[in-house]
């Protein structure tokens, strides 16, 4: 008897492979949280972005989201927060490379299913995260 989990499921039909599937639990971990949510969706604009860069978008929407200027100790925590908590749970989920030498993170491989999820959980306006 077939119980269905050698059959192909519908959003993984015609994938890449070793791309992120919808059915990839990962990605749910993944897209828990804002801060990751907004830099996918930077990575899916900008393709290959500076890990620094990165933060002073990060902080700029925070700005324009909550209000009021952020100082060099939110960069500092900021920094520490994608560089030992977010970038390394979306590297193991298979999301993004990160290059800690280079300071450089790109997204890997992506189905056009997981794209537009990401997309629509930022919305056209980044800021109203």
């Amino acid at each position: 008897m077939n119980d269905g989990k050698d059959l192909p499921r519908e959003a993984d039909v015609g994938s890449e492979p070793g791309a992120v599937r919808l059915s990839d639990d990962r990605l749910y971990r993944a897209l828990a949280s804002t801060r990751r949510r907004r830099l996918l969706w930077l990575l899916l604009e900008e393709g290959r972005y500076p890990v620094e860069e990165a933060v002073s978008v990060l902080l700029g929407w925070d700005v324009s989201s909550a209000g009021g200027m952020k100082t060099p100790e939110d960069r500092r925590r900021l920094v520490i927060e994608l560089v030992h908590v977010h970038l390394p749970l979306l590297e193991e989920a298979g999301i993004v490379s990160y290059d800690r030498k280079g300071g450089f993170v790109e997204l890997e491989p992506l189905d056009p299913p997981v794209e537009a999820l990401i997309r629509q959980t930022v919305g056209s306006d980044p800021s109203t995260l």
